[in-house]
């Protein structure tokens, strides 16, 4: 094995944590994506076996152990309940500021572009859709008290509406990640506030949320899903919430006219999921939080944009990132009808 620097020794460090002392542990390999964390394939092989692992490290100055244990936890309980993700197998913090977790490496490609738009994954679009739907419902049966040992897992208080605990604390990333005055997303949390008073509350128990659901977070092949990751952001919640995610306009990839990732129409995806949790999707409900999770993605492309700009984390990618808050804009203002509004006074 090459000696291995920076993230990629941490992962060598975390394979060995959990191969043991005397396991051999290949030069790690740069998996693609993640703007805030990096993964590294490795395999531990101990005698005549091997075992093939993935190590997402969170940088020094980046890391957050205590959320790096609660999606370790969740993923313990969904992988444990036959949902499609990765077996959890070890979570750990280095004494240099790191923290890493140790996960089972699955077989299949994360590229948005191919499973939207390449003609050998035409017949896996179809199939994915319902196993989104079949696994997404799973983890919304799972319970608060299921993942108890998820240290802060955050959660509205019983008989909350999750939207209206998600709007606030939207809110209150927006005002702590904001660079220049943002009229329509000022505007857009009015709206949603008259829609959280015109709309029924869900009848229904609080349940386990992904929190980043969405295309770009999956594995597939060219049969269909192959692992649900990045579990980072779990929490306690309503299951709308992960329900919208996927159909925010940033996770299509540029197929607009398939509002659902890119690869099914919004109609579809609601369809598929009613089938696979044997309730009714209120689509009034959906549509506010599609509107939220649009501020949400915006407040996202602020955090990238700061991070950067304070040299906290130097990446390009993060500055380009940072210049999409525009375009959400546009498309928080078409989602609450104000486009069509202008079009009919005109």
């Amino acid at each position: 094995m090459h000696e291995a620097s920076g993230t990629g020794r941490v992962a060598v460090e975390a394979a060995r944590a959990y191969a043991g002392a005397t396991a051999d542990i290949s030069t790690p390999t740069k998996l693609a994506g993640g703007a805030m964390h990096d993964s590294w394939a490795v395999d531990a092989t101990r005698g005549n076996e091997t075992r093939e692992l993935v190590v997402r490290v969170s940088p020094a100055g980046r890391a957050d152990h205590e959320k790096t244990q609660r999606e370790f936890e969740a993923l313990r309980v969904a992988f444990a309940r036959g949902i499609r993700c990765p077996e959890p197998l070890l979570v750990g913090e280095c004494v240099t500021g790191e923290d890493y977790l140790v996960m089972a490496r699955v077989a299949g490609d994360t590229n948005p572009r191919l499973i939207i738009g390449d003609g050998r994954h035409a017949s896996a679009r179809p199939r994915m859709i319902e196993q989104l739907a079949e696994d997404l419902a799973e983890i919304h049966r799972i319970t608060p008290l299921d993942v108890a040992a998820a240290p802060g897992i955050r959660s509205p208080e019983v008989g909350e509406d999750p939207l209206r605990f998600e709007r606030r604390l939207a809110e209150d990333a927006y005002r702590l990640q904001v660079l220049n005055p943002h009229p329509a997303i000022e505007w857009a949390f009015r709206w949603i506030d008259r829609e959280i008073e015109r709309l029924e509350p869900p009848n229904r128990d609080h349940c386990l949320v992904h929190g980043d659901f969405r295309i770009g977070n999956m594995l597939y092949d060219e049969q269909g899903l192959t692992s649900i990751l990045d579990w980072e952001g779990v929490h306690i919640g309503d299951t709308d919430e992960d329900i919208a995610w996927l159909c925010t306009r940033v996770w299509r990839f540029g197929r607009n006219d398939l509002e659902a990732g890119g690869i099914a129409s919004r109609e579809a995806w609601l369809s598929a999921y009613e089938r696979a949790r044997g309730r009714t999707v209120d689509r009034s409900r959906v549509a506010a939080w599609e509107v939220l999770q649009n501020i949400r993605w915006a407040q996202i492309t602020m955090m990238q944009a700061r991070a950067h700009l304070d040299g906290q984390t130097v990446r390009h990618e993060l500055a380009a990132i940072g210049r999409r808050t525009a375009e959400t804009e546009l498309e928080i203002l078409r989602l609450a009808g104000v486009e069509e509004r202008v079009a009919r006074a005109g």
